[in-house]
C-alpha cells in the first residue's frame, strides 16, 4: 500500500524554473510531499504592444535630454512624461523631433536595459529577475502589467489533480456570453480541449520594439526575439518548443505581428489581436492636424499639431497608422452650409489612393503635413523646407510599401477583439466644416458658400494647428448674389472662409473606429465586438482579459507542431 501524499505548491524561481518548497517532518509522518512536474512541452505567449507602448533608449545626441536620463521615451514615469519642467511635455517641437529620432533610438533588448524599479512596482506573478529575462521591462507596464500578470498566473495551472478546471480558467468559460459582446465563431471549451491545453506550459514574455521605425522592421525584430525566446525555452528551461509561439497584440502591435507571421509562418501558432487599427485609423490624420482630441492626450502628448508633426513626419511607424489603400474612399469630408462639398480620397480603378490624393499634397488647405513643422527650426530656409519634405516623402514611401506588402494578410489562426462603443466614439471619417466669417459689425456676409471646385482649391492663409484653418479664394469667377432683394454680380476673388474639424463620428474605443478594427473579422476564427473600455486601457478590462485567455486556450487546444 503506497504512502499518502500531499501536493506541494510550486512557483517560478528567479532562474525561471518551476520550483517547490517542502519542509522536513518526523520519520513518523508518512505523508509524502507530491511535486507535480510541469509539462515537458511549452508554447511561449508573447505580448506585442501598440505604438508608444514600448520605452525607448536614446543612443546619440538625444541622451539626457529629459531629466539627464537615458530615455528617449519612458511612458511609465509620470514625472518623465508630464511634470511642468524637464519632462517630455515641456519639450519644444524641435526638441521632440531630436529626442524621438528613429536613428538615435532603440528598443530595450536586454534585461539590464529595463528600469528595475518600474518592473518591481508592476510585476506580481514572477520574480523580478525572471520578469526582466522575459522582457516585461520592454513594454509599458502601467497599460500591460495587468494582462501579463494575469496570463502568467492563470496559464500555469489548467486542470486540478482530479481533472477539473482551476477557478481562474473558468473565466474563459462564461455563463453569460452577452458580457463579451457580439461574438463570431465562439465554441465552448470542452474537457477534451482543456486536457490538450494541459499538455503544455505557457511562459509569458513581452517584446517591445522601436515604434518609430516601420512595422516591417519591427516585424523582423520580433522574429529575432521569438527565435531567442524559443532557444531559451529549450536550452535554459529544458522544455520542447516545437509548436512555436502565440502572439497577443495591442493596437499597432497587431500590424507588427501580422507582418511577422506572414514572413515567418513556422514561428507562430496563432495570434490574438486587440483593438487593432487593421486598415489604419482616421484618428491619425486628426492628431497630425490638430493634436490629441482628449484632455489627457493633449496634456501629455500634445494638444496641437505643431507638437505631433515633427515626430509623425519623420518616422515611418506612426505614418503606418494612417488610413491605407484598403480603408476606403471618402473618409476625408468637407461640408459647407449643411451640404457636402467634396470627399477624399476618390475611388478609382485601383481603389482609393490616400497617399497621392491627401498625404503628398503640400499646399492644399486639407493636406496632412505642414512643411514648416516637419523640421521646425526658428527661421526655416527653402533648403531646410525642401530637405524636411524629402525626408517625409521617404518615410511615407516606407509606410505605403508596408501597407502594400501586408495587404489583407492575417494569420489563419487569428482571434480578434475590439471596441465598438458609442460611449467611446472614434474617427471613421474626418470632417472639415467650412464657414463664412461675419462682416464687421456682425452682419451676415454676402459671400456665398464656395462651389465644389472653389472649396477644393481655396488657398490656405492660416492654421491654428488645433483644428481651425483660414482660407481665401484666389479664383476669379463672376457669381449672381441676392443683395437686398436685388440680383447683382460679384467676383469670388478674395472671398474669405474658415474651416473647423468636427468631432468623432463612429462607435469605437476612442481611438480606433469599429470600421478599422472589424476588417479582421471575416478572416478571424473568432471575433468579439465589445463595449466598456477605451483604447489604451483595453487590457485592463476583465472581459478582455477573459476573452484573451479563451483565445489562447482555443489556439493551444488545437496546436500542431510547426515545420522548421
Amino acid at each position: 500500500m503506497s504512502d499518502p501524499t500531499k501536493p506541494a505548491p510550486t512557483y517560478i524561481g528567479p532562474d525561471g524554473h518551476v520550483t517547490a518548497r517542502v519542509t522536513m517532518s518526523p520519520t513518523s509522518n508518512n505523508v509524502r510531499a507530491e511535486v507535480e512536474a510541469p509539462p515537458h512541452q511549452a508554447i511561449p505567449i508573447i505580448f506585442v504592444p501598440g505604438i508608444m507602448g514600448s520605452p525607448l533608449l536614446a543612443t546619440g545626441e538625444n541622451i539626457g535630454m529629459v531629466q539627464s536620463k537615458p530615455w528617449a521615451w519612458f511612458p511609465d514615469s509620470i514625472s518623465w512624461m508630464v511634470k511642468p519642467f524637464d519632462s517630455y511635455r515641456s519639450l519644444s517641437p524641435i526638441e521632440r523631433k531630436t529626442l524621438l529620432d528613429p536613428k538615435q533610438t532603440r528598443a530595450l533588448s536586454m534585461p539590464q536595459d529595463a528600469d528595475r524599479k518600474t518592473v518591481s512596482k508592476y510585476v506580481t506573478a514572477l520574480p523580478v529577475e525572471e520578469a526582466l529575462n522575459r522582457g516585461w521591462g520592454s513594454v509599458m507596464l502601467d497599460s500591460y502589467g495587468k494582462i501579463l500578470n494575469t496570463l502568467e498566473g492563470t496559464l500555469r495551472f489548467i486542470l486540478t489533480p482530479d481533472s477539473k478546471p482551476y477557478p481562474a480558467i473558468q473565466g474563459a468559460m462564461p455563463h453569460d456570453l452577452s458580457l463579451w459582446g457580439q461574438l463570431k465563431g465562439y465554441s465552448r471549451l470542452t474537457q477534451k480541449d482543456l486536457q490538450a491545453v494541459a499538455e503544455f506550459r505557457y511562459p509569458v514574455y513581452a517584446v517591445g520594439y522601436n515604434w518609430l521605425n516601420s512595422n516591417a522592421q519591427a516585424a523582423d525584430y520580433l522574429a529575432e526575439r521569438i527565435q531567442a525566446i524559443l532557444k531559451r525555452c529549450q536550452n535554459e528551461l529544458g522544455a520542447e518548443c516545437k509548436h512555436g509561439v502565440i502572439l497577443v497584440t495591442h493596437s499597432m502591435g497587431g500590424l507588427v505581428a501580422r507582418m511577422c507571421a506572414k514572413r515567418n509562418p513556422s514561428l507562430i501558432q496563432g495570434v490574438v489581436h486587440g483593438v487593432q487599427p487593421a486598415i489604419g485609423a482616421a484618428t491619425a490624420y486628426r492628431r497630425v492636424r490638430a493634436g490629441w482630441e482628449d484632455t489627457a492626450g493633449a496634456i501629455g502628448l500634445g494638444g496641437t499639431g505643431k507638437k505631433i508633426i515633427p515626430i509623425f513626419a519623420n518616422a515611418a511607424g506612426p505614418l503606418e497608422l494612417l488610413p491605407n489603400q484598403r480603408y476606403g474612399a471618402g473618409w476625408l469630408r468637407v461640408v459647407c452650409d449643411g451640404k457636402e462639398s467634396f470627399q477624399l480620397p476618390a475611388a478609382g480603378p485601383g481603389g482609393a489612393d490616400p497617399y497621392a490624393q491627401i498625404y503628398m499634397k503640400k499646399n492644399a488647405w486639407w493636406r496632412l503635413m505642414s512643411a514648416a513643422w516637419i523640421n521646425p527650426v526658428g527661421n526655416p530656409t527653402p533648403n531646410n523646407l525642401s530637405n524636411g519634405w524629402s525626408n517625409y516623402e521617404k518615410m511615407l514611401s516606407q509606410a505605403k510599401k508596408f501597407h502594400a506588402d501586408l495587404s489583407d494578410y492575417y494569420h489563419p489562426n487569428s482571434y480578434v477583439h475590439y471596441g465598438a462603443d458609442d460611449s467611446h466614439q472614434a474617427f471613421h471619417r474626418v470632417t472639415w466644416r467650412i464657414s463664412i466669417p461675419p462682416t464687421l459689425g456682425g452682419r451676415p456676409s454676402l459671400v456665398p458658400p464656395p462651389t465644389r471646385d472653389h472649396a477644393f482649391s481655396l488657398q490656405l492663409t492660416g492654421d491654428s494647428y488645433e483644428g481651425r484653418v483660414w482660407m481665401v479664394n484666389e479664383m476669379n469667377e463672376q457669381q449672381w448674389v441676392n443683395q437686398n432683394g436685388v440680383g447683382v454680380t460679384r467676383s469670388t476673388l478674395g472671398d474669405s472662409y474658415f474651416a473647423d474639424l468636427q468631432g468623432q463620428d463612429q462607435a469605437g474605443d476612442g481611438t480606433v473606429p469599429a470600421h478599422a478594427a472589424e476588417d479582421a473579422g471575416p478572416k478571424a476564427v473568432f471575433a468579439a465586438r465589445m463595449t466598456g473600455y477605451d483604447h489604451q486601457g483595453s487590457y485592463k478590462n476583465f472581459n478582455v482579459q477573459h476573452i484573451t485567455l479563451y483565445s489562447i486556450l482555443r489556439i493551444a487546444a488545437a496546436a500542431k507542431e510547426l515545420s522548421a
